[in-house]
């Protein structure tokens, strides 16, 4: 019998293996095993081990709120102001909303986060000590699987340090603890870098990356490309406030995504469900399923769909902060994307409506929670580029930057507003146009903004914590218990 394993790195904390990958590379959306003598040796096998890490990104761990990047989405927008649950439905995601999961550190959502990211960590750092000396003559290949790792471990060492850190102030040194940035395949015990460290050890993975995928052409939009790369770049000079190069980064990446083929979306393409890569052209970065691969309802889609029968979708539609939706034009097409008047029939009359409720998120039918997840769009990068411009006190150019990406959602959009008042409108319109991605509690927390739920349809009894002030101790997640048990370098944030 064949000798088959699973991608040798066991899960930080937990000790459970990450399942691998596809004996083909190429093979986007891949089996979750491959032979042995396959995997270190070769740069073939890491390119495969890197497909199955992109594969961890949207599987079925533990719970049901536990399927990867797209259950952090829920969770980190859960914690704002804009998701708005309808009801307490079946109660999956109701303690995120309400603040409870993250501030104690027994919790299942603690743990779950620090193995799924050192998950993909550790991965990432295997293939980073094997690809210098694995054997294969492309060069090419070689060069894409180690940018590949790097960004990996980039981009999810900056996903945990936004939560369980104090946020970025920027001008400020930062030596307030972040995470422990493992660099190594180890478990070994380490102690958290500070917030400044993790930051630049981030930057200095990326820009590694950067000029490693220059030449390199992944498969497809699963994978990490060098316009994500630049998007990511972007993502974290935002969050450091560094204004002109989080400007300088999302330009590099829309140029580089319009040269791909990338366009952003208009007109009723913007009512296509966010369910398929194929029908949204303004994807750059997402996991790709196939129809027999279903996650059932640990799906994104069995709870952020309108019309999947699954009974958390049936008894609490999501809904958007109707402050928020009052803020919307009504020639703008995204107004479709909820429904005010709560009106708009379920698939059938056992499915529950609500006013404001979600249509943006569409599962393919009632029948299949299979669906692609986006992690990164076009949209996203004009909109960073039009707030770090206006952030740096370049006006005329954010306006500009701004009403490219506004007129393909409002035709009738302008606008003449500068300075603080500039501001609020990218960022309303970041809100809007992002509802559902997973950005609104890091960007309440990297602004040093208040919770603030009060006088909109969020429900006491539903969502209980109505506001939390800026700066409190409660933006920052706690490590989980087992790794404070498991780790005697780290230590504890505020209780």
């Amino acid at each position: 019998m064949k000798k088959w394993i699973y991608t040798t790195v066991a899960a930080f904390a937990a000790g459970s293996l990450l399942t691998a990958c596809s004996s083909d590379y190429l093979d986007t959306v891949p089996t979750n095993k491959t032979p042995a003598e396959n995997i270190t040796g070769m740069v073939d096998g890491l390119a495969s081990a890197v497909n199955g890490t992109h594969r961890a990104m949207y599987d079925q761990y533990s719970r049901t709120s536990e399927a990867g990047e797209s259950s952090m989405n829920i969770t980190r927008d859960m914690m704002g102001e804009d998701l708005v649950n309808s009801s307490t439905g079946n109660g999956w995601y109701i303690a995120d909303a309400r603040w409870i999961s993250h501030r104690d550190e027994n919790s299942l959502l603690l743990r779950y986060i620090f193995n799924y990211y050192y998950r993909l960590v550790l991965n990432a750092n295997l293939i980073l000590e094997n690809i210098d000396e694995a054997t294969g003559e492309n060069d090419v290949l070689r060069r894409g699987v180690k940018g590949e790792a790097l960004c990996f471990r980039a981009f999810s060492h900056f996903q945990m340090v936004q939560l369980f850190g104090k946020r970025y102030v920027p001008g400020a040194d930062n030596t307030q603890p972040g995470i422990p940035y493992r660099e190594a395949a180890t478990i070994a015990p380490i102690a958290r870098n500070s917030v400044e460290e993790v930051y630049g050890k981030i930057n200095r993975d990326l820009d590694e990356a950067l000029g490693l995928l220059d030449t390199y052409a992944p498969a497809d939009i699963n994978h990490f490309s060098l316009k994500v790369a630049y998007g990511l770049k972007a993502r974290v000079a935002l969050t450091q406030g560094n204004w002109n190069d989080a400007a300088a980064f999302a330009d590099k990446a829309i140029e580089l995504a319009e040269a791909d083929g990338n366009q952003l979306l208009k007109g009723d393409d913007l009512l296509n469900g966010f369910v398929s890569a194929g029908r949204n052209k303004d994807w750059m970065w997402a996991s790709l399923m196939k129809e027999d691969q279903t996650i059932f309802f640990y799906s994104f889609f069995a709870f952020m769909s309108w019309n999947y029968n699954s009974t958390n979708v049936r008894t609490d539609p999501k809904c958007i902060n109707d402050l928020l939706y009052a803020r919307i034009s009504p020639t703008d097409t995204r107004a479709q994307w909820w429904d005010p008047t709560g009106t708009l029939p379920g698939p059938t009359g056992s499915f529950t409506t609500a006013k404001y409720q979600n249509w943006k998120f569409s599962a393919q039918s009632p029948a299949t929670s299979v669906g692609d997840i986006v992690y990164m769009r076009l949209a996203e990068m004009y909109l960073i580029k039009a707030e770090a411009l206006a952030r740096a006190g370049r006006d005329t150019e954010a306006v500009t930057t701004l009403t490219d990406f506004a007129v393909t959602r409002d035709p009738a959009f302008a606008t003449t507003n500068t300075g603080a008042a500039l501001i609020d409108e990218i960022m309303v319109q970041r809100r809007v146009e992002l509802w559902g991605e997973g950005f609104r509690f890091t960007d309440l927390k990297r602004l040093d903004l208040p919770l603030d739920r009060n006088g909109s349809n969020h429900i006491l009894s539903v969502s209980r914590i109505m506001e939390v002030p800026a700066g409190d101790k409660r933006w920052e997640f706690l490590i989980p218990q087992r790794e404070i048990e498991t780790n005697p370098e780290m230590v504890q944030n505020e209780l």
